[in-house]
């Protein structure tokens, strides 16, 4: 078992998306998503950055914002028709949980389509930047068994400090921790446990689906 941790700097309900019975990310993060090297059972976790402290006001470095267990890492195509994921098709017009909705890449013929979402232009074209983040990373990651606190967020023990990552890009968490972090973990509650931090930016807004 492995724990890749990284640092969230937007945290919008995209990515992650913790939304309905699955935590799901479907873009940014190329690196992880693609990785030969990430197995089903593996751990990714996101922990707080200085653009979060500034949006919310309040401390977030070396807290907890998600952690979800890969129960499941499928490629795009099957995520845009899989039954069980049309709910996380985005209505950018609609609610934030639907607005932030991350399945919207798909192929017709050889070519991808970025369908309106967060990740297009303002006014609903394709953003070329996002699509060729988003697609090379060729997977999507899905957890059934996940941890979101969002502005709820956890501070972390100080024995669990190197779980943190402090730059760019991820990391792999020492293995000298990673089952006593895991135990630590799995004593607070499962699914969402609080609303996304950038969601403090739409607060005349709805929430709810």
């Amino acid at each position: 078992m492995k724990i890749y941790s990284y640092v969230v700097d937007h945290d919008l309900g995209l990515a992650p998306n913790p939304f309905g019975n699955y935590c799901t990310l479907a873009v940014c993060k190329p690196n992880i998503r693609k990785s030969k090297k990430l197995n089903i059972g593996d751990w990714i976790v996101g922990t707080g950055s200085k653009a979060l402290e500034n949006i919310a006001k309040r401390p977030y470095i070396s807290y907890l914002i998600y952690a979800m267990k890969i129960t499941e890492i499928i490629p795009f195509e099957s995520y845009w028709e899989d039954p069980r994921f049309q709910y996380k098709k985005p209505t950018v017009n609609g609610s934030l949980v639907t607005m932030y909705g991350d399945n919207f890449y798909h192929k017709v013929g050889d070519k991808w389509i970025q369908e309106n979402s967060a990740h297009s232009n303002s006014n609903g074209s394709v953003n070329d930047k996002h699509l060729k983040t988003d697609i090379e990373g060729k997977n999507v990651l899905i957890s059934d068994s996940f941890y979101y606190f969002g502005n709820n967020a956890l501070k972390i023990p100080n024995e669990f400090l190197e779980a943190c990552h402090t730059g760019i890009g991820q990391k792999i968490v020492p293995e000298s921790i990673t089952d006593k972090f895991i135990e630590w973990l799995i004593n607070h509650k499962k699914g969402i446990n609080g609303d996304p931090i950038n969601w403090k930016q739409h607060s005349n807004l709805k929430i709810l689906i």
